[in-house]
């Protein structure tokens, strides 16, 4: 079969499994805890309806405002990041702790003990320039 791109092909991707398996690679030696994740203001999490965020006990939200709709829609976890979510308040994630801190005082006091930081501070819409 031959490929029919508009750009420079370099050939089909041929997918080889590695043989990556997480709950074998990654470092076990991480006890209760040993990793926090702070942030700032609520974790908004995504469901698809106010009914299903609160069967799956999730209710940090203005239930009166969706009327009906999806909750953080825009905004909310979602895939892995909302199962890990879900894992570390269920109690079966015990190696992550979740740390509110909303001012940089408080969260310099985290910084500081850590050995590592990833600053994940969200994302941003980039805007679309509109010339004449």
């Amino acid at each position: 079969m031959k490929c029919t791109c508009v750009c420079k092909c370099f050939g089909y991707f041929q997918y080889d499994d590695w043989g990556f398996e997480p709950n074998r690679h990654l470092p076990l030696h991480f006890k209760a805890d040993n990793i926090t994740i702070i942030y700032r203001d609520k974790i908004r999490v995504f469901y698809q309806t106010a009914q299903k965020a609160l069967a799956d006990g999730y209710g940090d939200f203005n239930q009166h405002s969706l009327e009906g709709k999806y909750v953080y829609p825009y905004s909310g976890l979602r895939g892995d990041a909302k199962t890990l979510y879900k894992n570390i308040k269920s109690g079966a994630e015990k190696r992550v702790s979740l740390v509110r801190a909303a001012y940089p005082e408080t969260q310099a006091q985290y910084i500081s003990k850590a050995d590592i930081v990833i600053w994940a501070c969200g994302y941003q819409t980039n805007r679309i320039p509109i010339k004449d």
